[in-house]
């Protein structure tokens, strides 16, 4: 219940930060008054030509509603001229936005604010709304059933995979010793699964099930790429980037290990990060080892910061948009925040409204597949219609700065992760 209060009260926040920045669009009704109530100025409109105030206000509790919700909802009505366009035209947006078109939509950022507060507030309830393993609730014995014919299927296939892995190493004479006993390894917990008298029927049983079944997968890539690892050291290739899948996977068999034993005494998780290092930053490597001793309050601090910094993703980006255009000197730096910020607003509420579909379809249902594809491909698509028309580029032209973009997207993206994280850690 605390959660879809809070989410409640995440969403009322963002709207009122939104319209506390977004400027009227005109829509004010002019009654029976003739002067302005708060400087007695003339009023020949809707608004008071002296200080703007509307000509007609209320002071009845049903009108002071009607405002929330029409701020909720509406902008003023812009909001319905807005979300098409940002939709399926967001670059006829940016550029009739950048030209002067002020009034007609809801400004950049005050729709990035009222997206943001609405993004988290949904996220907050979806995750206040799952699983808790450590409450060990019962399940059905069909669901158990049919969770131990999934694990025993996804085991079964890894087994083939390794057999069929072995038979082509041997062909071509390579050594198979590694995946000798990975597969003794596997078929020994098939059997142990399959020697079960019923399946579990509490969930905590099922996750711990579950985490074996992931860690003995994670097992079986470092064994292979340990033998990779030794046969690039004996031909005296380079192993830089061995060692470093290499490091990245002992660190999650760790921290699996760490989960599995968690889960089995019935405790909060104590995560291992020994392995956490950030180059060249002692403090920032204290601050974390420190951190990480209460992992539920370094989430918390991580999930505020980034709630509370958002904005920070827009002064991020920009430079790498002004990178693809700094040789027009046209398009100024406010064109690319407008850019930028109608973007971020789009991505966002695509990624809300696809995780809630995601949420409530079926996992491997059509609608799941479909919304996985649509969450795929369709932001480089966004992107390149946004790019094509807020600056008027070939499509050629629109095509190459798509695909720098994007990348350029995933560093900036990972610049706001690492900030925030490094705020997590040392606040």
């Amino acid at each position: 219940m605390v959660g879809e209060i809070e989410a409640i009260a995440d969403a009322m926040t963002g709207t009122m930060l939104g319209r506390a920045v977004e400027p009227e669009a005109g829509e004010g009704r002019n009654g029976e008054v003739t002067s302005c109530l708060n400087c007695n100025a003339a009023i020949t409109g809707n608004h008071c030509q002296h200080c703007g105030q509307k000509a007609k206000v209320h002071r009845t509790l049903g009108a002071f509603g009607h405002d929330i919700l029409h701020s909720a909802l509406h902008f003023d009505g812009k909001i319905w001229r807005t979300l098409p366009l940002l939709a399926w035209y967001p670059g006829e947006l940016t550029r009739r936005y950048i030209h002067g078109e002020r009034a007609k939509f809801v400004s950049p950022i005050a729709l990035f604010l009222f997206t943001v507060f609405l993004t988290f507030a949904v996220f907050n309830w979806m995750g206040g709304t799952t699983l808790n393993v450590k409450a060990d609730a019962p399940v059905t014995a069909a669901q158990a059933a049919k969770a131990l014919a999934d694990d025993r299927a996804e085991m079964v296939a890894d087994l083939k995979e390794l057999e069929a892995e072995k038979k082509t190493a041997a062909a071509e004479n390579t050594p198979t010793g590694w995946m000798d006993t990975e597969i003794a390894r596997q078929r020994k917990m098939l059997v142990e699964l399959d020697t079960e008298q019923a399946p579990e029927v509490r969930r905590r049983a099922i996750a711990e099930r579950k985490l074996a079944i992931k860690k003995r997968q994670a097992e079986t890539e470092i064994a292979e790429l340990e033998a990779k690892l030794a046969a690039a050291r004996k031909a005296g290739s380079p192993t830089k980037a061995i060692e470093d899948d290499l490091e990245g996977l002992r660190f999650v068999s760790n921290v699996m290990e760490t989960a599995t034993g968690a889960i089995n005494k019935d405790e909060d998780v104590k995560w291992n990060f020994t392995d956490v290092n950030f180059a060249g930053s002692e403090s920032l490597n204290a601050a974390a080892k420190q951190a990480v001793k209460n992992p539920q309050l370094l989430i918390y601090k991580i999930q505020s910061n980034a709630y509370k910094f958002s904005w920070a993703l827009i002064p991020i980006s920009v430079p790498f948009l002004w990178l693809l255009f700094f040789w027009r000197r046209k398009f100024k730096l406010f064109d690319h925040a407008v850019f930028v910020t109608y973007s971020l607003c789009f991505m966002m509420a695509l990624g809300l409204v696809g995780g809630l579909i995601l949420y409530w379809s079926e996992e491997g249902s059509a609608v799941f597949v479909i919304t996985i594809c649509f969450l795929t491909f369709f932001p480089p698509i966004h992107i390149y219609r946004q790019i094509h028309r807020a600056y008027e580029t070939s499509r050629f032209g629109a095509i190459w700065r798509t695909v720098l973009l994007s990348n350029f997207a995933v560093i900036a993206l990972s610049v706001f992760i690492t900030l925030i994280f490094a705020l997590g850690v040392t606040s």
